[in-house]
């Protein structure tokens, strides 16, 4: 790159992620990747003491193991975040598509999509160097064992589009566990033990089918948190909590807060009225289009409650309405056999849409 071209490399230790600061010289304009929330105040200070404006914050993949700082950031500087549109998230301002060019200043960033690591990984390139968030890691990769990941996918991803930067090209990845700060893509080529242009597809796959690891620490509260940019919505009213990465509360708890909040059945008509009941003035809108449709006309500042039969619809529920943009919704933990459980007043008459 020229000497107008600014380029920083931040470390947050607890989860040893990478943030990059690019920016021009000329115009002032920046560019940050992968700010972790905790080091907001750091990233800033930075930018300030340089003389720099922020125009984007640009996130490889939804992180499972911290959250983001691009809501905040935006929040502060009113940078545009921009996110993968595999994910089908409201909360970005940029939508990013394979092959989309990101302008800042006299620069340009190429947008590649890298999944496996999760559906949405994106990988960014510019000028000889390319960001590649945990799809190409120093001598390792991301794992692919949730969040839609996939090895084939990964496979592909990596010997497809990384693997056919120049040998030269410098990888700046997101993490790294061992102190290393940057490889290139001739050296992952030849000494990456599980995506080395020797190993073949089903190796890669055997690899990482046997890693067993364990799940990140901070999966439960960065996932969702990580759905809205990284600003999570602390309700006032319910005691939340989170399985699975989604947002939940207890059925003790809803039944003392009823009235105060919105309660949605996304089971079918007919299970609303079988042995198990449904909740008092709990609303009917079963899970698909159904429910798509009523929450594109859903206040999304309503405070929600969705439920079924045993939490795992109503699961799906509350993450297909936190990639519509909605903070403050829920999953019934253990559903209405939880409810029944507990001998909680149910009803059986029809209702709903």
């Amino acid at each position: 790159m020229d000497k107008n071209f600014i380029f920083h490399q931040l470390f947050e230790k607890e989860t040893s992620t990478y943030t990059y600061l690019l920016g021009d010289q000329k115009t002032k304009e920046a560019v940050l990747i992968d700010p972790v929330v905790e080091m907001v105040d750091r990233d800033l200070k930075l930018i300030e003491d340089l003389g720099l404006k922020l125009k984007y914050v640009l996130d490889t993949h939804v992180h499972a193991d911290h959250i983001t700082a691009s809501g905040e950031i935006r929040k502060r500087t009113n940078a545009k975040v921009g996110l993968s549109s595999a994910y089908d998230m409201a909360c970005p301002d940029l939508h990013l598509e394979d092959g989309q060019e990101i302008q800042f200043g006299n620069y340009t960033i190429k947008v590649i999509h890298t999944p496996g690591h999760t559906s949405g990984c994106l990988s960014y390139s510019i000028g000889g160097m390319v960001f590649t968030g945990d799809a190409l890691l120093i001598r390792g990769c991301g794992r692919t064992d949730f969040q839609e990941g996939s090895s084939e996918r990964l496979f592909q991803s990596v010997r497809d589009k990384l693997f056919s930067l120049a040998d030269e090209t410098i990888v700046y990845p997101g993490h790294d566990y061992k102190g290393f700060t940057k490889s290139s893509i001739g050296l992952e080529k030849k000494l990456n033990p599980r995506l080395k242009l020797e190993n073949s597809k089903e190796q890669f796959c055997e690899i990482m089918n046997n890693l067993k690891l364990s799940y990140p620490k901070k999966i439960q509260e960065a996932v969702p948190a990580n759905l809205l940019c990284g600003l999570p919505f602390k309700s006032e009213i319910l005691n939340t909590g989170f399985v699975d990465g989604i947002p939940t509360v207890t059925a003790e708890d809803v039944y003392t807060k009823l009235g105060h909040v919105k309660v949605i059945d996304v089971r079918g008509s007919d299970e609303y009225n079988n042995e198990l009941g449904h909740i008092q003035n709990a609303e009917l809108s079963t899970l698909g289009p159904k429910l798509d449709k009523r929450l594109d006309g859903e206040d999304k500042n309503n405070e929600v409650v969705f439920v079924c039969r045993s939490g795992k619809r109503s699961g799906e529920a509350t993450r297909m309405a936190l990639n519509k943009g909605f903070e403050k919704v829920y999953n019934l933990q253990g559903g209405m056999l939880r409810w029944n459980e507990l001998h909680f007043p149910i009803e059986r008459d029809m209702g709903g849409s």
